[in-house]
């Protein structure tokens, strides 16, 4: 004849653990990988708003100036350090930087303003290009 064991409230207690601690293993695996995407998330928002923020702060250097020689000697001004139309800036304490590559024709200055993360990624955070025209230097050359 077999001998059949049934479950004392023992073991049955002993299951109940084991069923709740793996119940609570996977709910904290799913919540930790909400948190994870969420500081991701935050990250990335962080890097972006710092990203426009400084580019529309040389965007706005460059749309309130009348001269070619006024934008460059504005950038120098506010820390960006180059010459020949390409200047560049480190900001986020050395974290990123953003670089303007300007060119004037004529009476239309054009600048590319490119913001980048310092660790190496070639992918820009945020760029934009601007399109300002400039005061006339010469009222006679004009005519």
């Amino acid at each position: 004849m077999k001998f059949k064991r049934r479950l004392t409230s023992g073991d049955l207690l002993l299951l109940e653990l084991v069923f709740a601690i793996i119940f609570f293993c996977l709910t904290m695996s799913a919540s930790m990988a909400v948190f994870g995407n969420a500081y991701e998330m935050s990250s990335k928002a962080e890097k972006l708003d710092a990203a426009v923020r400084e580019a529309n702060s040389a965007a706005e250097i460059i749309r309130s100036a009348n001269t070619a020689d006024d934008i460059y000697s504005m950038l120098q001004t506010e820390g960006f350090t180059g010459s020949g139309g390409v200047y560049s800036k480190e900001y986020g304490d050395g974290k990123y930087s953003i670089n303007i590559i300007g060119v004037q024709n004529v009476n239309l200055f054009s600048a590319d303003i490119v913001c980048k993360d310092t660790k190496g990624t070639t992918e820009p955070i945020y760029e934009i290009n601007i399109k300002h025209a400039l005061s006339v230097q010469n009222p006679k050359a004009a005519k």
